[in-house]
C-alpha cells in the first residue's frame, strides 16, 4: 500500500447494540487517525460507553486494514506481472526493455516474498484456530478446582546461593537472556498490533471483558502482559513478593535448568519426586507453546491465564510473551509502555503498530512519578556496609576489571552518603550537574557504572551475601593491629588506668530497608538524565535515618519522545482530558510531534442535562461565605455540619463526601462522629486491602429494604476519586468540599512551577497548579452519573467554584447545567429535582 493509498471512512460500525451518535462520532474519529498516522487526543464523558467505542472503532480499523493490505499487494503484483509480459513482448528498444523488465521483475519478486511470508504466517494462525476447534469444550474463563492448587514437587528457595553464583569473575553483557534471540524480523512477516495501556490490572480486565461483548470476541486474538508478581505460579518464587527478588530468583531458576538438560531425564524425574528440584517445572517449552495457544485462541485476563497456567503447569508469564509475537490485541499496564526499559525487557516493539493509552488524564504526572527515583539514609548506610564487607571477603576473586568497577561504585556511595550526613548542608534542591559536584562524583561515568550494576546483577548478589553472611557493622574499616601495636596500647592502658575509661558513643541503629542496592542503582540511573530535565531534593527529617534524596523529572515529555517516534499513531483517551492544551503542547509537541498530526475530539455526555443537577453552593445555612481554604476551613466546621445534615434529609440512596485532604477529613469526623445522620456512614479505609469491603458494606446498606441510602467520606485523590463507579442509588448525591489545591508552598512543586514558567512563559506554572487541582475535582464528580438513564446532583461547596476560571475547567456535560445558589435555594432545586426524578 503505497502513501497515498488511503482506507475509506466506513459508514457503520459493529457494536454489540445500536450505537449513540457520539459513539458513532468517537469511532469514526478513532478509524480518521489510525489511518492517516495521527494523534489522537478522546475526550468521552465517563459512562458514555468509551472502552466499548475504542475497541469497536479499533479493532474495526484493524480488520479493514489487513484485507486492505492484502488486496492492495494481490493488485501490486497483478500490475507488475502485466507489466513485464508487456516489456517481454515489446517491439521497441530491445536494451531499454531489458533494462525496464528487470527492474520490474524485481520488484515484483520482492512483493512475492512478502506474500509468501503473509501466507506462511497466516498458515500459523490457522493452526492456532485448529487448536481452538480441538479444545471447544474446554471454558478457560470459567474457575475449576484445580485453579487454586499449588504443585507440590516446587522446590522452596534456598537463599544461601552457591559462592560460584555471588562471585563471577566478569561481566558480560546481557550474560542472562531470559529467552532465546529472536529470528531477524526480515525473514518473517509482523503485522500491525494494537496496545491498549490502562493504569490498573483491573482496568485492563475490564478492557477483556468489553472485548468478550464486543462482536469481534471470537474473532480477534488478546493477550495481557503484566510482571511475574501477577503472573508467577511457582510458590518458590512466589512468596519473595518483591517483584526484583522474585525475577532474579525467576533467572537463577532458569540458569539452574538451562545447566541441567544434559541430565537424563529418568534421573531428573527421581530428583523432583524428592522434592529437590533446582529448575523450575512450569518452564517447560512445550507446556509454554501450548499455554500461548490457550491465550490466542480465548480471549482472557490475567487472572484466567494464570487458572490456565495451572491446570496446564505451564509458566503464564513466558506464555503470555510469546502469545504477544503473534496476538492482534496487547493489553498492557502504565509502566510497561512507558518506561523504556521495562517496555524493552517485555519485548514490545512500537514501531509501525497502534498505542491506545486509557484513563490517560494523569498521563504526565504518571511518566514523572514512574521516572522518579529517592534514596534515604538508610539505604547509602547499609549499601555501603554491605559494599565495602562484600569487598573485603571475595576481593582476591574478583577480576581486575570488576574490582576497579566495585572501587568506584563503593566511592559513590561513600560520597553520596557523605553528603546526605552532613549537618552543615543547607541546601535543599540541586541541579544534577550542582548534586555529582557536591557530592564531588562529577568525574565518574555513570551510564557505565549502572551498566556495571545490572549487567554484574550487583543488588541482587549483594543481597545474597548479606544474607549469608550478616554484615557486623561495627567491625567494618576498623584498622587491624598487629600484636606489637596491641602490646604497646595494653601498657598505655595500664598508665592510665587511674582515669575514668569514657565509653564508645554508641552507633545509631539504622533499619535495614528491603534491597538498599536497588534504590542506589535506581538513583544512580536518574543521575543520567539531562541537567534541565531534573531535579535532586535533599529531605530532612526529625532525625537523620529520615533524610533522603530524591529526583524529580520536571521534564516527562522527554520520556514519551520514543513512543511518538516510532508508533504509527498514538491515542491518549480518557473522561475528561481538560486542559487538553496540556496533552496537545507539554505532552506531543514537547516530545517531537508535528503540530499537523495532533487531531483533537471531545464529545458531549449520554446523560441528558435535565438527569444531572451541579451546583455551586457559595453561602452557608446562616449566609456565611463558604471558602475551605487551607487558613479557613477549620473554622467552617459547623457550616459543612448544617449542609450534610441537610443533604442526608433531602436525598435518598447513595452520598458521596470528598474532602481535600485525609486530615480535614478525620477533623472533620470528630466533629460530626456522634451525629445522627439518618443512615450508615463509611469512611475511605487508609489501606486499599480494605477498599472492597467497604465499598460492599455501603452498598449493602444502600441496598436494604427501606434503607435511606448510605453516606460515603472520601478524599479528593483517593481510592475512590478514580476508576469507581457509583451508579444508580450508589451515588445520587456527589459532594465536593473545597478546592484540593497542592501545598504550594512545597518545594518540588516550587521548583515545577519555576521550571514550567522559565520553559513555557510567565504564568505557566500557576496554571499547572490549577490544572492539578480541577483534574482531581473532575475526576470526583465524574463518579456519580454513569449510564443515560442514571441521574444525580452535584454540590461543590465553595464560592471560588463561582471564578470564571474554575468553571472553564469543569467539564462540559457539568458547565451546560451549572447553577450558583445560596443555602437555602440550593436544597429548593435539590428537592425538586429529585422529586420530578420520582
Amino acid at each position: 500500500m503505497t502513501e497515498e493509498t488511503r482506507m475509506q471512512l466506513p459508514s457503520t460500525f459493529e457494536f454489540p447494540f445500536p450505537p449513540y451518535n457520539i459513539q458513532e462520532e468517537f469511532m469514526k474519529n478513532l478509524y480518521f487517525v489510525l489511518e492517516n498516522k495521527k494523534l489522537g487526543i478522546f475526550e468521552s464523558p465517563t459512562g458514555t460507553g468509551k472502552s466499548l467505542s475504542i475497541i469497536c472503532g479499533a479493532i474495526k480499523w484493524l480488520k479493514d486494514h489487513q484485507k486492505f493490505e492484502h488486496e492492495q499487494l494481490q493488485q501490486s503484483m497483478a500490475q507488475l506481472q502485466s507489466q513485464k509480459e508487456q516489456l517481454s513482448s515489446s517491439t521497441t528498444d530491445w536494451l531499454v526493455s531489458q533494462s525496464k523488465e528487470i527492474e520490474v521483475t524485481q520488484q515484483l519478486h520482492l512483493l512475492r516474498l512478502q506474500a509468501a511470508k503473509i501466507e506462511e504466517y497466516n498458515k500459523k494462525i490457522e493452526d492456532i484456530k485448529k487448536f481452538k476447534q480441538s479444545n471447544v469444550q474446554k471454558n478457560w474463563r470459567k474457575p475449576n478446582s484445580t485453579a487454586d492448587k499449588k504443585s507440590d514437587e516446587v522446590a522452596t528457595e534456598d537463599e544461601n546461593l552457591d559462592e560460584d553464583d555471588l562471585l563471577p569473575e566478569t561481566v558480560t553483557i546481557n550474560d542472562e537472556l531470559e529467552e532465546p534471540k529472536e529470528e531477524d524480523t526480515d525473514t518473517k512477516y509482523e503485522p500491525i498490533k494494537i496496545y491498549i495501556c490502562s493504569r490498573t490490572h483491573s482496568q485492563l480486565a475490564q478492557f477483556v471483558g468489553e472485548i468478550i461483548k464486543s462482536p469481534y470476541g471470537e474473532n480477534v486474538r488478546v493477550t495481557s502482559l503484566a510482571s511475574r508478581q501477577s503472573y508467577c505460579i511457582n510458590p518458590a518464587v512466589q512468596q519473595l513478593k518483591n517483584m526484583s527478588l522474585m525475577n532474579e530468583r525467576c533467572l537463577d531458576l532458569q540458569k539452574k535448568q538451562k545447566n541441567t538438560t544434559k541430565i537424563d531425564e529418568d534421573k531428573r524425574a527421581v530428583k523432583k519426586s524428592k522434592g529437590c528440584s533446582n529448575s523450575c517445572p512450569y518452564f517447560r517449552q512445550a507446556g509454554i507453546e501450548n499455554l500461548r495457544n490457550v491465550a490466542l485462541s480465548n480471549v482472557l485476563d490475567v487472572e484466567d491465564l494464570v487458572r490456565c497456567g495451572r491446570d496446564l503447569q505451564a509458566c503464564p508469564y513466558y506464555a503470555s510473551r510469546k502469545a504477544a509475537e503473534d496476538a492482534e490485541v496487547i493489553l498492557i499496564p502504565y509502566n510497561t509502555l512507558l518506561h523504556k526499559a521495562t517496555r524493552e525487557a517485555n519485548g514490545i516493539n512500537l514501531k509501525n503498530n497502534i498505542v491506545i493509552i486509557d484513563e490517560a488524564h494523569n498521563l504526565l504526572e504518571a511518566l514523572a512519578q514512574m521516572h522518579a527515583a529517592e534514596v534515604s539514609y538508610g539505604h547509602l548506610y547499609h549499601a555501603l556496609h554491605q559494599m565495602r564487607s562484600y569487598k573485603e571477603k571475595f576481593s582476591s576473586r574478583f577480576s581486575a576489571k570488576n574490582l576497579l568497577m566495585i572501587n568506584q561504585v563503593i566511592y559513590v556511595i561513600n560520597q553520596l552518603f557523605s553528603l546526605i550526613d552532613n549537618e552543615n548542608s543547607r541546601i535543599e534542591i540541586f541541579t544534577i550537574d550542582n548534586f555529582v559536584s557536591a557530592a564531588k562524583i562529577d568525574n565518574y561515568n555513570m551510564f557505565k557504572l549502572v551498566s556495571f550494576c545490572k549487567d554484574s546483577r550487583l543488588a541482587h548478589k549483594i543481597r545474597s551475601y548479606s544474607i549469608k553472611y550478616p554484615v557486623d557493622e561495627t567491625t567494618i574499616n576498623k584498622p587491624k593491629t598487629s600484636g606489637l601495636k596491641t602490646f604497646l596500647a595494653s601498657i598505655e592502658n595500664k598508665k592510665n588506668n587511674s582515669k575514668t575509661p569514657q565509653p564508645e558513643k554508641e552507633a545509631p541503629k539504622i533499619p535495614v530497608v528491603g534491597n538498599p542496592m536497588l534504590a542506589v542503582i535506581s538513583f544512580l540511573e536518574a543521575l543520567t538524565n539531562a541537567c534541565e530535565d531534573g531535579r535532586i531534593l535533599l529531605k530532612k527529617g526529625i532525625e537523620k535515618p529520615q533524610y533522603k534524596f530524591q529526583f524529580m523529572l520536571l521534564n516527562p515529555s522527554s520520556r514519551f519522545e520514543d513512543i511518538v517516534k516510532e508508533a504509527r499513531s498514538i491515542i491518549v483517551a480518557g473522561g475528561t482530558m481538560k486542559p487538553i492544551a496540556e496533552f496537545r503542547d507539554r505532552l506531543l509537541i514537547n516530545a517531537g510531534a508535528a503540530p499537523e498530526r495532533i487531531v483533537e475530539f471531545s464529545c458531549d455526555h449520554i446523560v441528558p442535562p435535565e438527569n444531572i443537577l451541579p451546583i455551586v453552593m457559595t453561602k452557608g445555612a446562616d449566609k456565611e461565605s463558604l471558602l475551605f481554604n487551607f487558613e479557613k476551613r477549620m473554622s467552617m466546621g459547623g457550616s459543612l455540619k448544617k449542609i450534610i445534615l441537610q443533604v442526608c434529609k433531602v436525598v435518598t440512596g447513595g452520598i458521596v463526601v470528598f474532602f481535600p485532604s485525609y486530615q480535614y477529613e478525620n477533623w472533620i469526623w470528630q466533629q460530626m462522629k456522634d451525629l445522627q445522620f439518618g443512615r450508615a456512614v463509611f469512611r475511605e479505609p487508609q489501606s486499599a486491602s480494605m477498599v472492597d469491603s467497604v465499598l460492599q458494606k455501603y452498598e449493602n446498606a444502600i441496598k436494604r429494604p427501606n434503607s435511606q441510602g448510605a453516606l460515603l467520606f472520601s478524599v479528593v485523590g483517593g481510592k475512590l476519586s478514580e476508576g469507581l463507579n457509583f451508579s444508580d442509588d450508589l451515588g445520587r448525591c456527589v459532594v465536593v468540599v473545597g478546592l484540593p489545591y497542592p501545598n504550594v508552598k512545597a518545594v518540588d512543586l516550587k521548583e515545577k512551577m519555576a521550571y514550567l514558567d522559565r520553559t513555557e512563559g510567565s504564568g505557566a506554572g500557576q496554571k499547572f497548579y490549577e490544572n492539578q487541582c480541577m483534574k482531581a475535582v473532575n475526576q470526583c464528580i465524574g463518579r456519580a452519573v454513569r449510564h443515560r438513564n442514571d441521574f444525580a446532583a452535584v454540590l461543590l461547596l465553595d464560592e471560588r467554584y463561582n471564578r470564571m476560571s474554575v468553571k472553564n475547567a469543569l467539564p462540559n456535560w457539568i458547565k451546560r447545567s451549572l447553577k450558583t445558589c445560596e443555602y437555602e435555594e440550593s436544597f429548593k432545586q435539590i428537592t425538586q429535582f429529585f422529586t420530578r426524578r420520582k
